[in-house]
């Protein structure tokens, strides 16, 4: 943190001292920094150490403890602690910050969504490092240009229909830019299945919209019985979907080995694309299934070597 921050911030000291001044930052109580220092169990044994029968609760015990002694031996039980809490003021500033860095967040994913909905994903990506540049994240993946295969699975995700939905043209179009989104800034799925029912307001009857939906699918340890665990699954397959697109474009371009196989992710436990063949030489490569094969599936393409 000190080799990343120190050049941009300026020295930890200098500015510990620079908040203080400005109201921002006051000292710790001597409570506070006991707290912090010691465990329930350790006050406890200090107290009865001094004859003292310890009760209460642990900030109950810190009281009675510093009320048994001297201000200035209390205090030699914390000498190394140093601690500070923000003031009124700091938690204003503090609050004003976050407030400020949400708009800020909020207006980058919008025009982020609209250079997606136009299909240009280099410019969605250029306009997220821009922001993220500005929050000084000290990442440096956001100086590089985007990856190609982070490219390619949003690109794949910006022309799937998305017919399964009751949604618009428009708002499916709409929505697979979410999903875009979420891929280039490397979400987990939870958030990306948080995204589509933010997006879609969780109107939706998701035991409709996931009509081919099948009981234990593979990669799914119990079925989904909310409407946010069905978005998460969703999202998941979606995301998955794209990321085989782009894996298998890439085996048929190198033409590695014999040829193409489907792994599964969590070895032979694959039901469904582990159940019959699932290795295909370059001449059978018409037969290959398509990935995944249900909602759920985690399985890959690899070269057959």
């Amino acid at each position: 943190m000190e080799q990343a921050w120190t050049p941009v911030a300026g020295p930890l000291e200098h500015n510990i001292a620079r908040f203080i001044s400005e109201g921002l930052l006051e000292e710790a109580s001597l409570e506070e920094k006991i707290d912090s220092r010691y465990k329930a169990a350790e006050i406890k044994q200090m107290l009865e150490d001094r004859g003292i029968k310890a009760k209460g609760k642990k900030q109950e015990m810190i009281t009675t403890l510093i009320n048994s002694t001297t201000q200035a031996q209390a205090e030699l039980l914390v000498p190394e602690v140093r601690m500070f809490r923000l003031t009124e003021q700091g938690n204003r500033k503090i609050s004003e910050y976050r407030a400020a860095m949400e708009k800020a967040k909020a207006e980058m994913e919008a025009e982020t969504i609209t250079q997606l909905t136009r299909g240009d994903v280099r410019k969605a990506w250029a306009r997220i490092a821009r922001y993220y540049e500005s929050q000084l994240t000290c990442d440096p993946r956001w100086t590089k240009p985007v990856p190609d295969i982070m490219a390619c699975e949003a690109t794949h995700l910006l022309k799937m229909p998305y017919d399964d939905l009751p949604l618009t043209v428009t708002q499916r179009k709409e929505l697979g830019a979410h999903l875009a989104l979420s891929v280039l800034l490397g979400e987990p799925f939870e958030d990306a299945g948080n995204r589509m029912m933010k997006y879609t307001g969780g109107v939706f009857d998701w035991t409709q919209v996931l009509a081919f939906h099948r009981p234990n699918p593979c990669g799914v340890n119990s079925q989904p019985e909310d409407a946010e665990a069905l978005a998460v699954l969703y999202a998941t397959t979606r995301i998955h979907e794209a990321l085989t697109a782009c894996e298998l474009t890439s085996l048929k371009a190198s033409r590695l080995g014999k040829g193409i196989k489907v792994l599964p992710v969590h070895g032979n436990d694959c039901h469904v694309c582990h159940s019959g063949k699932f290795a295909y030489a370059w001449s059978e490569l018409e037969q290959l299934p398509r990935l995944p094969r249900q909602i759920g599936c985690h399985c890959t393409y690899a070269a057959w070597l």
